[in-house]
């Protein structure tokens, strides 16, 4: 994304332009995008850490835009006051300062170590194809000089061949009149036989043919040198070490995701895991609830824990509470928020109006969040997110709340293109409430 800028110093502020283009929706409370915040700088550090800078240095510079410029303007951010989270956040900010500057410093270096490759590869390629043509010349120079050769060689047989013609005529005709011009007395009966005429050794008894008619002429076959072959292209540089995809996520690094999404795994034990702790509300016909958590690594998300928050059910719906003991419990174990899952225990697989406006809040913080729906009547799974050309822009801008009906074309959700089942992999459950 950012290598088609090649000034380092330029490439750098491309870097922070992106991290910086972030906004607030203001239907998001503020203490969310604080929550959301120090997931960012959980994302970040483990980005540093892989030495993937050009991902740590947007999130931080994402977290700084946010902070300072962007979540100051929300409606509601004035109410509170000298809260806990402002005074975390002003902490954070400090730090987070201090390790922009650093990465910042680094892919500056980073930057111009890359452009001094650049120009060494290119005047490698130059020296390449400097080399293949002074190679082609010189075979088209011995090429030339191959066809004179032989041209000469055609001729001098030709002339050979000519003369040999010419003598062998001379000497049929001088025989011819030698013949012609003696008399030969009439022999007794029965006549005595002539003697024979002697021929020279390269003279023939039969015309030879006109040299239009001379093998040399028509019959030759010219033997010819192939063209040499040239390969007009560059020359292979070794780019085993460079990605080759086209998609870029949030955070600008690569993947092969058409959507631009980090690719999330999710153990297939989570399932039975959940399902077995929602049993009881699912016989009862009653929703529940739990939120995905997990870890970043090599720019992808792993669910390693399902927390089940407190909550109040009904057959259509799940709210959470007391969300501070969850917080708390991703702090401890740094973990990162991907999402939630949810049964419709009488209901197929898709996302209601309020399910829609649950996960447009989860999405906006993080792209990759998914929605799992468990139907237990219909048994039947479906990991979801909202459209991002559609769907996640519609369900921001809508202020209705409760259940509400949406245009269903274009379509509001999809099935997610990212997610990736690991059948060897484990969940931790936490269920706050017991």
């Amino acid at each position: 994304m950012f290598e088609d800028v090649r000034d380092p110093a330029a490439r750098v502020r491309a870097v922070c332009q992106y991290g910086c283009a972030v906004e607030v929706d203001p239907l998001i409370p503020p203490k969310r995008y604080f929550r959301s915040g120090r997931e960012m700088i959980r994302m970040a550090d483990v980005y540093y850490d892989e030495d993937n800078l050009e991902s740590a240095f947007v999130l931080y510079s994402k977290f700084i835009a946010l902070f300072i410029e962007k979540l100051p303007a929300h409606p509601d951010y004035k109410s509170l006051g000298a809260s806990k989270e402002k005074t975390n956040n002003k902490q954070m900010l400090k730090e987070v300062f201090a390790k922009a500057e650093e990465v910042k410093k680094k892919l500056t270096e980073k930057f111009e170590h890359e452009e001094i490759l650049r120009r060494e590869e290119e005047v490698g390629i130059y020296l390449e194809e400097r080399k293949r043509e002074e190679e082609r010349k010189v075979e088209e120079e011995r090429r030339r000089e191959e066809e004179e050769r032989m041209r000469h060689e055609r001729e001098k047989r030709r002339r050979q061949e000519q003369e040999d013609y010419f003598l062998a005529l001379k000497m049929h005709e001088e025989e011819k009149s030698m013949h012609t011009s003696k008399t030969i007395p009439p022999p007794p009966s029965p006549p005595a036989p002539s003697p024979p005429i002697p021929s020279p050794s390269r003279a023939s008894a039969t015309p030879p043919r006109s040299p239009d008619q001379l093998p040399f002429v028509n019959d030759m076959t010219i033997p010819s040198i192939p063209p040499p072959s040239y390969e007009s292209t560059r020359p292979e540089i070794d780019r085993s070490t460079k990605p080759r995809t086209d998609h870029f996520t949030s955070t600008g690094g690569q993947t092969s995701n058409k959507h631009g999404l980090r690719d999330i795994i999710v153990p297939e034990e989570l399932l039975a895991k959940f399902l077995r702790l929602a049993q009881t509300n699912s016989r009862s016909n009653m929703e529940t609830c739990g939120i995905l958590c997990g870890q970043l690594s090599r720019n992808a998300f792993t669910i390693t824990h399902l927390v089940i928050p407190k909550q109040t059910c009904t057959p259509d719906s799940c709210s959470t509470h007391n969300e501070e003991e969850l917080f708390e419990y991703q702090d401890k174990f740094d973990l990162i928020t991907l999402g939630w899952i949810h049964t419709h225990p009488s209901q197929t697989v898709f996302l209601s109006s309020v399910d829609l406006h649950t996960h447009a809040s989860y999405q906006l913080m993080m792209p990759e969040a998914i929605a799992i729906v468990c139907s237990i009547k219909f048994d039947d799974i479906g990991y979801l997110r909202l459209t991002s050309d559609h769907g996640l822009n519609y369900i921001a801008n809508c202020r209705k709340t409760g259940f509400h009906p949406h245009p269903d074309n274009p379509p509001l959700f999809e099935a997610c293109p990212h997610v990736t089942k690991n059948a060897h992999g484990t969940i931790t459950v936490v269920d706050l409430r017991n």
